[in-house]
């Protein structure tokens, strides 16, 4: 027997799906939907879910055979399609009425600066995707992959919402890294204040004054938790909008990982000698050349073209 906090989660993704068959049946306006996404915190992350589950289903229907029968969106929805949203949380909230909000990307190893209509900023790091729509009542930004830096201007008024499919933000004015990993969602607090709220649980992080130790909000499947923030965490954000990133200490096969988020060429750790290496220093993204360098002269490894597509690191 699944626990309770299953349950529930379960019965919200089951009501998302008919508010999104409802609409795409005209039988729901979207001031409806608003009305009840906002009574509860937890509709709006599973209603994210099963938007995203939907955007997915239409790039599988347009890749397919236009021969192949398939079945409907809204059929899919009132079926079974509910179970297949809960698995699909890995992509951010892209339901069709976010197509027709502004939309920014960033390309592999590019960085851009978003100016907001309120004063707020967005830095958007390599491989990155935000949607945003301001209002009179509201102001709220999507998130769907990759990694921001958020400058929150002050708006008595008009909250700033921030979603992703790991679920909502609410944040203050203050500065803020929004990164979306594989396994969740990483919300650093730098100064001000921010709560998340996701069907399976919220909590709340609070910076005010420079000398607090900066705090993270750290969004997986299984809830949220308040962790602290170390220091040389928060020098790489600093680092990565300066377009540079910081190694202290950390495996060569972990640095490789976080290199090759900038970069088309990819490294590839070729035994385990290597990537066991210890390193540090600071370099540049966007010239892994310098990087190659180092780990050639200083620590012995061999470089290895291996086509377009990949270098290899090989322990000598």
């Amino acid at each position: 027997m699944g626990k309770p906090g299953d349950q529930d989660r379960d019965a919200l993704i089951a009501e998302a799906s008919l508010w999104l068959a409802r609409l795409d049946a005209g039988r729901a306006s979207e001031q409806d939907l608003d009305a009840w996404r906002e009574a509860d915190p937890r509709r709006a992350a599973a209603f994210a879910e099963v938007a995203t589950a939907w955007s997915r289903l239409d790039a599988l229907r347009e890749a397919e055979d236009e021969a192949t029968p398939r079945p409907s969106r809204r059929a899919w929805l009132t079926g079974g399609g509910a179970a297949l949203a809960a698995g699909l949380a890995g992509a951010a909230y892209l339901g069709r009425d976010v197509l027709l909000r502004d939309r920014v990307t960033t390309g592999v190893g590019e960085r851009r600066t978003l100016a907001l209509p309120d004063g707020s900023s967005v830095e958007l790091n390599t491989d990155t995707e935000v949607f945003w729509r301001f209002d009179r009542k509201r102001r709220r930004l999507w998130l769907s992959r990759g990694e921001a830096a958020l400058m929150i201007a002050h708006d008595q008024l008009r909250p700033f919402e921030l979603f992703t499919s790991q679920g909502l933000a609410r944040l203050a004015a203050g500065q803020f890294n929004a990164r979306l990993r594989p396994a969740g969602l990483d919300l650093i607090v730098l100064a001000g204040q921010a709560a998340v709220e996701t069907a399976s649980g919220a909590a709340r992080a609070q910076v005010v004054g420079p000398a607090d130790a900066r705090q993270a909000l750290e969004v997986t499947p299984h809830g949220v938790a308040v962790v602290a923030t170390p220091e040389d965490e928060v020098q790489s954000v600093q680092a990565w909008r300066r377009g540079e990133i910081v190694f202290e200490g950390q495996p060569l096969s972990v640095a490789v990982e976080e290199y090759n988020r900038y970069l088309t060429r990819k490294l590839v750790i070729a035994d385990d000698k290597a990537g066991s290496l210890r390193l540090g220093g600071r370099f540049l993204t966007g010239d892994p050349d310098s990087f190659l360098d180092a780990l050639r002269m200083t620590f012995g490894v061999r470089i290895v073209e291996d086509g377009p597509s990949r270098i290899l690191l090989k322990s000598r």
